[in-house]
């Protein structure tokens, strides 16, 4: 009896069965602004632009042919994680127990929030898991793939390639007698084709340009750095920056220091009363800001790593909201003919999340932690050190480049310290095992 249950729960079954109890909480898709913005594009109600990847609109556009809305894009971005985890973590344990360690790394709270919406990051977290599978194959074709599954990776997230750099350096083929030096030059060569094919084909489908990084990155950038430095003379500053479309003219650092803070964005910052800029509509403006931003950021260095410091920490400190709409207001879903309704049973487990997401356990602060911690263990496992290396490399780097604050910029850093502790509980596990007498 015993033989017959085991036959049948198999590896794969388990796999599946916890796919499928994915797409129960998930079904058909969550969709968030971002995500009916994609869908805009991707139905071409609206050109190509490149606030958000335009690649991820373009491979949305194929699967909305075969089957409307975010089905197919759910399934995409859940079936490469679970898919490539389970590959990852086979190397390492039983099928059976590597397929029970993806669909609870799939279920768990902190990944199941984000892999559930229709968005850049869970696309990109797909496509790193199965690339890192694909790249761990002897087999070429397969290695091939996985850095196709990477440049993938970084059309769909353009600050993927901060994820993307540890794993191919090292993951990158060894062959016996060749130098250090040059396995490492051919490796980062690799690197940058990846990163910039990525780049190339994302900017061959845009149609028009909106400049995000000008019109959101940098007057946040300026606000912050106004914020934190001197005293700075009103009209010094008026002269130093040249075209910026400042809503006023008056008192500009003593507004700045106002408007300000950790949470503040673009639109914060461009509306209401108490707008520090009005909204860049000109090539001159955007040109003005982007020379403002060079200025004030190397005139005032402290202050901008200040101003860089305070939103990284509270984007480590944000804990999670649970996204669980169909559509994200009125706005498009006429023209998308965006239709849904929870089942009872996605109610009371969106209600369960509610209660949990905003507590310490989804805290970015937790998983850097215990990335580092992994890290000081020494993991006698390459793959282990590459995948949260990769994790904590990719957060660093939003101290740097984060334009606001969301629980799910921090997505792959969570994921990967997780798949991190589960590899390395498993190989303690199993070390352990094997000491004990019989």
């Amino acid at each position: 009896m015993r033989a017959a249950i085991q036959r049948l729960i198999t590896a794969r079954a388990i796999l599946v069965a916890g796919w499928l109890w994915f797409l129960v909480y998930a079904f058909p898709g969550y969709m968030s602004y971002d995500s009916e913005w994609q869908l805009v594009q991707a139905r071409h109600i609206e050109g190509y632009n490149e606030w958000h990847p335009p690649m991820m609109a373009a491979m949305w556009r194929v699967l909305d042919h075969v089957i409307s809305g975010p089905f197919l894009m759910l399934v995409l971005q859940s079936g490469l994680f679970a898919g490539g985890l389970y590959l990852v973590m086979r190397r390492l344990i039983s099928d059976r127990m590597a397929a029970i360690a993806a669909a609870a790394i799939l279920l768990i709270p902190q990944n199941i929030i984000v892999m559930a919406v229709i968005w850049k990051d869970s696309q990109m977290a797909g496509f790193l898991i199965a690339g890192i599978a694909a790249l761990l194959s002897q087999k070429r074709g397969w290695r091939i793939t996985g850095y196709v599954l990477l440049v993938f990776a970084t059309a769909v997230r353009y600050n993927a390639a901060a994820a993307t750099f540890p794993i191919v350096l090292g993951l990158f083929a060894t062959r016996i007698g060749r130098p250090r030096w040059r396995h490492y030059a051919l490796a980062t060569s690799a690197w940058l084709a990846i990163t910039a094919s990525a780049f190339v084909a994302n900017d061959l489908l845009v149609d028009h340009k909106l400049y995000p990084w000008e019109t959101a990155s940098a007057p946040v950038d300026i606000a912050g750095v106004l914020r934190y430095s001197k005293k700075l003379d009103n009209d010094t500053l008026l002269a130093e920056t040249p075209g910026v479309p400042w809503a006023h003219t008056d008192k500009i650092q003593i507004r700045a220091r106002m408007q300000s803070r950790p949470e503040s964005n673009f639109l914060t910052l461009t509306e209401g009363p108490g707008a520090l800029f009005v909204y860049p509509t000109t090539d001159d403006q955007r040109a003005a800001l982007k020379t403002a931003w060079i200025h004030l950021v190397f005139a005032h260095p402290w202050a901008f790593v200040r101003h860089r410091w305070g939103l990284f920490r509270a984007l480590l400190t944000q804990y999670a909201g649970v996204w669980s709409s169909f559509y994200d207001g009125d706005w498009a879903s006429p023209e998308l003919d965006i239709k849904g309704s929870h089942s009872a049973i996605q109610e009371a487990w969106i209600h369960a999340m509610e209660k949990v997401a905003d507590t310490p356990l989804f805290s970015g602060w937790v998983f850097l932690i215990l990335a580092i911690v992994l890290l000081c263990f020494r993991p006698h496992d390459r793959v282990t050190t590459i995948i949260v290396v990769s994790g904590a490399l990719y957060e660093l780097a939003l101290f740097w480049i984060a334009p606001a604050l969301d629980y799910r910029y921090s997505h792959w850093m969570v994921v990967t310290a997780i798949i991190g502790a589960t590899r390395v509980f498993a190989q303690r596990y199993q070390q352990g095992s094997r000491t004990r007498p019989t």
